[in-house]
């Protein structure tokens, strides 16, 4: 277990002068770290998960092995540090839009939740696809569960606002069915699209299938 360090202190003309030593070490730390993250996520974009190795880590951020086993024990728990990080960023994004979304039509609010989990699976490319990879069915599978246990809590609010007439077993069954398919759909879109088919037709494309699915449930009587 590593020592804390207590500020250094001496006296100058009767008056305690105290030098703060660990704030620097910290920071320094806080940076390294962030370092070796940052370079992983290169290689991952550039050169795929294949390409992700210590020995390319390190020699990309020009440290040594040693710097790297301090901060990680392995690859691994690398690339779930990274994995931890980018549900962070798209549920807080998500949360964000969400609240904008309850605001706005139907067609709108659901392009604004589209749009910002193709956004941010595009802008963690590297990180998911390698874990996409990993898993027999690549983009169908549940990659991310926390992003849709969020998607399920957030955005059962946006068919309960547009479709009040329907009951609460029925919604439930909605949400869960709508929500893991827009997972599902959003992660195609961002990470499996096709050469030379367009986003914002496959954007469109989803708005319009999930807003038929909320659109056309019978509701109660």
């Amino acid at each position: 277990m590593r020592k804390s360090h207590l500020p250094f202190t001496s006296s100058a003309g009767g008056r305690v002068v105290q030098k703060q030593r660990a704030r620097p070490r910290q920071d320094r730390a806080v940076q390294t770290r962030r370092l070796l993250l940052d370079t992983a996520v290169r290689i991952l974009d550039q050169r795929g998960a294949a390409g992700l190795t210590t020995t390319a880590v390190v020699e990309r951020a020009h440290v040594s092995s040693g710097t790297f086993y301090r901060y990680f024990n392995d690859r691994n728990e690398l690339v779930e540090v990274l994995r931890d990080e980018a549900v962070r960023s798209i549920s807080d994004d998500l949360m964000v839009s969400v609240v904008d979304a309850l605001e706005m039509s139907l067609d709108d609010a659901l392009r604004l939740v589209v749009v910002t989990l193709v956004d941010g699976f595009e802008r963690h490319r590297g990180v998911i696809t390698a874990m996409v990879d990993q898993l027999p069915a690549g983009n169908n599978a549940n990659v991310l569960p926390e992003i849709e246990a969020d998607l399920h809590r957030l955005a059962s609010l946006l068919p309960r606002r547009h479709r009040p007439d329907l009951p609460p077993e029925q919604l439930e069954g909605v949400v869960y069915m709508l929500m893991g398919v827009l997972v599902s759909t959003c992660l195609r879109i961002a990470l499996g699209r096709p050469d030379g088919v367009d986003r914002e037709q496959l954007v469109d494309l989803t708005v319009a299938m999930i807003g038929a699915g909320i659109r056309d449930l019978p509701g109660s009587s």
